[in-house]
């Protein structure tokens, strides 16, 4: 009786162990990919740039002192944001285009648009604007160094300016100056009205060819807080550490499937960096460039800031007290009075010029006589000749033969 059961155990276990040979053998290509898989997942987490490796271990005061913000030596059309590594390169962005800063509380953003805010005050064709989000805790460091506006009645009137008198004067001239505006909180696109939305997208879909460059910190780059009309329009991106990678996917897109991973960022300072240029390159983790509020404060601006045409205040032309060429003098704004408005001190100057010689003037004639620049005075006569208060000649502009009006001169409706 136990030889029978001995074959009977024997036997089965000799068809237990024939199933689970075959059972393995039919599971093994399974487990296989499973094995391979976990281990690409865990390679592709470890795997870092030694870039990274490198400032991640190093002490906050070492990399404070190494990257620290100093200002170019020469005006360059780019400026320095960040650097590659402790002895790399410095990388340096178009200042000219709409630049979208992403990141955490504290990942570096408001440090990135301090950079770029020293660098417009040290360039002398720029000017600068920062518009308040944080009940002024965003806005502390350029107070006194640029205008500061602090309440959303403020912004939305200087959008509606913007759209209805700066930008038509910009499109006027030959070379716009460039102004930048600091946006360092979201919680404006959230405050604005319908109207001031409306002005803001069509700032920022129309301001970059006309020299007005929106400037924006964000922390959370999702749909329902930015709407696409406006994030679409950043052609440069300085992303910083993110929460999840939903939120590198919209602030990247599609360039996120191609190994930018800001949410994999493990320190603050560090970003990625996206531009058209380098929109296929592979992503280099860089350091940004620190500038604390106070150094910002303490900063001088480089050289006088020369405010266009459209920024001076106006003033109501008046007859010319100039000897006239012909006639008595005045006798030409005099004729042309009646549709003469509020212009600029320029302008005025253009008209007396005009009055003076009492012919045809050009704008290199008009550009000597009033000691400026040629394109700048072609600007001036083609604002004048829109107005209708100069004429265009065959060889130059002049003004006008009209009947005067009787009464004063009415507001300009701009």
């Amino acid at each position: 009786m136990t030889i029978y059961l001995c074959l009977a155990a024997a036997a089965g276990g000799w068809f237990y162990l024939r199933y689970r040979w075959r059972l393995w053998k039919a599971t093994r290509e399974a487990r296989r990919a499973i094995e391979a898989g976990k281990a690409a997942k865990a390679q592709e987490e470890a795997r870092r740039p030694l870039t990274q490796r490198i400032l991640t271990v190093l002490p906050a005061p070492a990399l404070i002192r190494l990257f620290r913000w100093s200002p170019d030596s020469r005006i360059r059309p780019t400026v320095r944001v960040a650097r590659r590594g402790p002895f790399g390169r410095f990388e340096r962005i178009d200042p000219a285009q709409h630049i979208l800063v992403v990141g955490l509380t504290g990942s570096g953003k408001s440090s990135a648009l301090r950079v770029l805010a020293a660098w417009a005050l040290a360039n002398s064709a720029w000017s600068l604007e920062a518009w308040d989000g944080k009940w002024g805790a965003s806005v502390r460091a350029y107070r006194g160094k640029a205008p500061v506006l602090d309440t959303i009645a403020d912004i939305e009137a200087r959008l509606a300016d913007l759209v209805a008198r700066e930008l038509p004067a910009r499109a006027l001239m030959g070379e716009p100056p460039h102004l930048a505006i600091i946006m360092d909180e979201s919680r404006l696109l959230n405050m604005l009205s319908a109207a001031g939305l409306r002005d803001l997208v069509t700032v920022i879909q129309t301001g970059r060819e006309l020299g007005v460059h929106l400037w924006f910190g964000l922390q959370d780059p999702k749909t329902d807080s930015v709407p696409s009309e406006i994030r679409d329009q950043f052609t440069c991106k300085l992303v910083h550490q993110l929460q999840t990678r939903e939120a590198a996917q919209v602030a990247l897109k599609e360039l996120v499937a191609s190994g930018w991973a800001p949410h994999r960022l493990m320190r603050s300072g560090q970003m990625l960096i996206w531009t058209p240029v380098r929109a296929m390159a592979a992503p280099r983790v860089v350091y940004g460039l620190w500038l604390s509020a106070g150094h910002l404060a303490a900063l001088e601006r480089r050289g006088p800031y020369v405010a266009p045409e459209f920024a001076r205040p106006v003033v109501l032309v008046k007859a010319s007290a100039r000897p006239s060429a012909v006639g008595r003098p005045g006798q030409a704004l005099a004729r042309t009075a009646g549709r003469t408005h509020r212009l600029t001190d320029r302008q005025a100057e253009a008209l007396a010029a005009l009055d003076v010689e009492g012919g045809p003037m050009g704008a290199a004639d008009l550009a000597r006589e009033l000691g400026i620049e040629r394109n700048r005075a072609h600007d001036v006569l083609t604002q004048l000749r829109r107005r209708g208060l100069v004429e265009q000649a065959t060889d130059g502009f002049t003004i006008p033969n009209v009947p005067a009006q009787e009464g004063t001169p009415s507001e300009d409706p701009q």
